[in-house]
């Protein structure tokens, strides 16, 4: 059956949650995300084929990178900086067929520490977890500045100088933040 196309609809993967399976208000600083866009017919049921030419924009270009992805229905946006952009996803065969999402860009590793003095331990901790609940893996750009445990995201500041601290979740995400 030939049908126009009604409306248009945005999924993201991976699927991000907190510890308490809650969805994320924000998306983390450094993350890669694959967005597709599903296109539907005015009943609400999803075409499996289309000849739909997508285009998208962001009101920001500073704060996410945005590429086309592996099919023609999807695209990939990297965070690279705190703050907000609009993103806006529409069909230039199809006018008025258009999507607004807004994406929030915020740190996910806590806490904010301005001021780290040599010998200092910190508690580093995120909210992020998998799916499946699985935990991540803590890392430092320079042990030599910041020596961090693995598992429990423990550090202490060895070194005076600027270290980038990691959690990632293999195979899925990985953030950082700035000490």
């Amino acid at each position: 059956q030939v049908c126009p196309i009604s409306y248009l609809r945005i999924s993201m993967r991976p699927i991000l949650f907190t510890q308490s399976k809650e969805a994320l208000l924000a998306l983390p600083l450094g993350v890669t995300l694959t967005f597709t866009v599903h296109f539907h017919d005015n009943s609400g049921d999803t075409f499996h084929a289309h000849s739909a030419v997508l285009n998208f924009a962001t009101n920001r270009d500073d704060f996410v990178q945005i590429a086309k992805g592996a099919t023609n229905n999807t695209f990939v946006i990297r965070t690279v900086n705190v703050g907000l952009t609009l993103l806006r996803v529409w069909d230039a065969e199809h006018s008025g067929t258009a999507d607004y999402i807004p994406l929030p860009v915020q740190h996910a590793i806590f806490p904010e520490l301005p001021d780290v003095v040599v010998g200092d331990v910190l508690c580093l901790r995120t909210s992020l977890t998998a799916q499946e609940g699985l935990a991540g893996v803590w890392s430092s750009s320079s042990s030599a500045l910041l020596l961090v445990d693995s598992k429990t995201g423990v550090a202490l500041a060895r070194d005076s100088g600027v270290v980038t601290v990691y959690y990632e979740i293999p195979g899925l995400l990985k953030t950082y933040r700035e000490v």
